[in-house]
């Protein structure tokens, strides 16, 4: 195409208010029309863009381009639906430059695109396909994309409102066609391609805009036309290309409250009346561009004004609303001023609607769990009522985001169907690894460090996700988002609930362009995580690392929550494409739970035998400490109720009773440590706190044998720590530890509900010291044989 200052703009898809049958879920529940656009105003707006020539493309009406034929530049268009008779497909085709006797006959014939595109080449009709891979009913199929492409000569290559992923990658097959290609895909569907040369494809733009705010933000160029007569006959000869910007979700939802905003005043707001309603500032803020948005005074008496408008709000707030509307309007004030204070009126309207939205629904949360927490009832449902308004701030950016990514699967066929776009199946080949713990001491902490750094130093492109108030600071690629809030579950105050800011991680997951998520906790975060994988079209690939069923029965003691925690475990990681389990007792677990076998797969852990083996031996490094220096079993992990301590303690104390010469060190710490100290206080007993590092290395390799009671682990990392330090292990025949030690024979499996059974075996090995020797043999090599690298292959 010739220089910028030699060619003529048009934007050939952009609708009216006659285009009333949105496609949208959002718009159709609420009963808003697709557009409320004025034909002069999109007139005005194309002008002042820059454009040369003018039309409006509404559905299946020309009313829109009629209503401005009287104008200069401008010509009459539509957007037609069309339909494969195969199975209903829908279509749209834009068709430019037409008469009112030809729309009339058109619309005769666009029950079938066969019937309708014979038409219009016979009558040398420019036409479109619009948005070609848009799913618009569900029903296209890639043999129906094959038959576009023997039908259809132009195709939309910018869709200034749709993402560019779609578009990308049907202009690059469509770029891509050979004579063969079409010659093969003529005899395989029986139709005459189209046009001299059916490989060669041209493309228009478009904005497709509905909401006013980015009319002509994609368009087509030709070269310099004279007239509108001239501009036609470039496009019908190709002469032309597409130019602008496709869309995003931010710029579709922007839209989508600019219009929900024009339905909610036509409908509430008598003509001439200023609207002061609460629901309508806060559409209409986020409805606006940041130049439409008016300045306030900073002067004093402005100052004063506003803080004595503000104080009769507020009277009229307390003497005319209940509790709960109360708390959304002074919520919702709080939050608006703090916007204005802290970033002016400039503030980005998606930050301005996740602040809101996020932290009133936040608010609400808070106040039901406090309901709760008194026993409140009809109070707490009150307040969780109270969310459905809340969703009003992020429904048009959940519908955009939505919308814009639901044909992800599809896209993906497209391009394995296609060599040209194989390598656009993929959006980057990036990873998202979130996690609800990740500054704790445990294995699934232990794990994602371990892989992630691994993945790191081999340039795998994995970001580990988290949820904390403080930033950590990890070798490894890593993003947090800052809680919204927190707050402890009524009844089970120990668990503490964060509050993750939902949007913003969509809107991260989106620009970060990941193609799958992997989630390794079934928290707050990992919910939202699964919510925004599944609005954006990603693989989710979920990690089960603890047995919350089993574990919510242990520490509650009540088996009605372990049942809950069951159920939801089942949805939660039924909503996977894949689940990875640590051992096969939790593979055949989840099976008989109800899982497809397919779906499952084992991902073994591994060790660092750096860190941890058995140079780092130091002799007296107990007695040291105070302890005898004889025999020593340890104990590692969080001292709490669901990890068996107790069996623990007392299996000790039977064997301390039975005169066996023995010392025993717990390595952690947690709510049961300081009443269990007490209780079995004994000067062959040491309760060391958490170590770490080398110092947890030389805990390991210095003592004798290893003793994991825990029977809720779904792995058990410590025990293979213990191995790589030489000690054999003692654990339960029910959880995933007990497969660590039977691939080798490397320590005894036992009946951890029993003390007695326990001491039995402690003291076995302590007295039959040829049996300590070959389980210590075994651990070694089992240590050996388990590596990281097999686990990262996995992921």
């Amino acid at each position: 195409m010739t220089s910028s200052g030699k060619l003529s703009k048009a934007d050939l898809h952009v609708h009216s208010k006659y285009s009333d049958r949105p496609s949208q879920w959002f718009l159709r529940r609420i009963g808003a029309p697709e557009s409320f656009l004025e034909p002069d105003e999109i007139f005005r707006a194309c002008r002042a863009a820059g454009m040369d020539f003018v039309t409006i493309t509404d559905h299946n009406t020309i009313q829109g381009s009629l209503d401005i034929a009287h104008l200069p530049g401008t010509f009459i268009s539509s957007e037609l639906t069309t339909y494969f008779p195969e199975n209903g497909c829908k279509l749209h085709v834009v068709v430019s430059g037409i008469t009112e006797r030809q729309f009339d006959e058109m619309q005769q014939l666009r029950e079938s695109v066969y019937d309708l595109q014979g038409y219009m080449v016979e009558n040398r009709i420019v036409h479109s396909v619009a948005h070609p891979l848009y799913q618009i009913n569900n029903r296209l199929t890639v043999e129906l994309f094959e038959k576009m492409m023997l039908l259809f000569s132009r195709f939309e290559g910018i869709n200034g409102s749709r993402n560019q992923r779609a578009c990308e990658i049907s202009t690059t097959i469509l770029s891509s066609l050979t004579p063969e290609l079409m010659s093969a895909l003529a005899d395989k569907h029986g139709i005459t391609p189209v046009g001299l040369e059916p490989w060669n494809k041209t493309f228009i733009g478009g904005s497709d805009d509905t909401g006013g705010l980015y009319i002509a933000g994609a368009y087509t160029v030709t070269p310099r036309a004279a007239g509108v007569v001239d501009f036609l006959e470039f496009l019908r000869e190709g002469q032309h290309e597409a130019a602008g910007e496709a869309g995003t979700s931010i710029r579709l939802a922007n839209s989508l409250y600019r219009i929900a905003y024009h339905f909610y005043k036509e409908r509430f707001i008598p003509p001439g009346a200023a609207d002061r309603s609460l629901v309508g500032n806060f559409l209409q803020n986020l409805s606006q561009a940041p130049a439409e948005r008016p300045v306030r005074g900073t002067g004093l008496g402005s100052v004063i004004k506003s803080k004595f408008k503000k104080k009769v709000q507020q009277a009229y707030v307390k003497t005319q609303m209940g509790d709960i509307e109360q708390m959304i309007v002074e919520e919702l004030s709080r939050v608006l001023d703090e916007d204005e204070r802290q970033h002016g009126v400039g503030l980005d309207n998606f930050a301005s609607a996740c602040r809101i939205s996020q932290e009133l629904s936040f608010v609400f949360l808070r106040k039901a769990a406090e309901k709760i927490r008194k026993g409140e009832l009809i109070g707490s449902l009150q307040a969780v009522s109270s969310l459905g308004p809340m969703a009003l701030g992020v429904t048009p950016y959940v519908t955009a985001f939505s919308s814009q990514h639901r044909d992800e699967g599809f896209l993906r066929e497209v391009c394995r169907a296609f060599p040209a776009a194989a390598g656009l199946e993929k959006r980057s080949g990036r990873k998202a690894w979130v996690t609800d713990t990740f500054e704790d001491v445990n294995g699934v902490t232990k794990t994602i460090r371990t892989l992630a750094g691994m993945a790191h130093d081999s340039q795998i492109p994995i970001t580990v996700v988290t949820c904390l108030e403080v930033m950590p600071e990890v070798p490894f690629p890593l993003k947090n988002f800052k809680p919204v809030g927190s707050f402890r579950m009524p009844e089970y105050e120990s668990l503490l609930i964060s509050y993750p800011p939902f949007m913003e991680m969509v809107a991260y997951f989106e620009e970060e362009q990941f193609d799958e998520v992997i989630i390794s906790t079934p928290g707050s975060l990992g919910l939202v995580a699964l919510g925004a994988a599944k609005m954006l079209g990603l693989s989710v690939k979920g990690i089960y690392h603890t047995d919350f069923p089993r574990f919510f029965t242990d520490i509650t003691e009540d088996e009605r929550l372990g049942e809950m925690a069951w159920r939801f475990m089942r949805w939660f990681y039924g909503k996977m494409d894949e689940v990875l389990v640590p051992t096969m007792q939790y593979k055949q677990l989840l099976v008989k739970g109800g899982f497809e076998p397919t779906m499952i797969d084992v991902m073994p852990r591994g060790i660092n035998l750096k860190k941890f083996n058995q140079t780092f031996r130091e002799t007296g490094y107990y007695a040291k400490r105070g302890l005898s220096g004889s025999f020593t079993f340890v104990y590692a992990g969080r001292i709490s109720r669901e990890k068996n301590i107790e069996v623990l303690l007392k299996a000790f104390a039977l064997l301390e009773g039975r005169g066996v010469e023995a010392d025993l060190v717990l390595v952690g710490d947690g709510p049961l440590r300081e009443g269990l100290e007490e209780k079995y206080a004994s000067v062959r007993l040491l309760f060391t706190g958490y170590l770490h590092g080398e110092e947890l290395a030389r805990a390991y390799a210095s003592a004798d044998l290893f003793v994991f009671p825990s029977m809720t682990d779904t792995f058990g990392n410590v025990v293979l720590e213990a191995h790589a330090s030489g000690l054999p292990a003692i654990v339960s025949n029910e959880g995933g530890p007990q497969e660590i030690v039977e691939s080798h024979g490397s320590g005894l499996i036992v009946d951890m509900h029993s003390a007695e059974v326990l001491a039995d075996a402690m003291e076995r090995v302590v007295r039959d010291t040829t049996l300590f020797g070959e389980l210590k043999e075994r651990a070694e090599a089992k240590a050996k044989a388990s590596r990281w690298e097999d686990a990262l292959q996995k992921l």
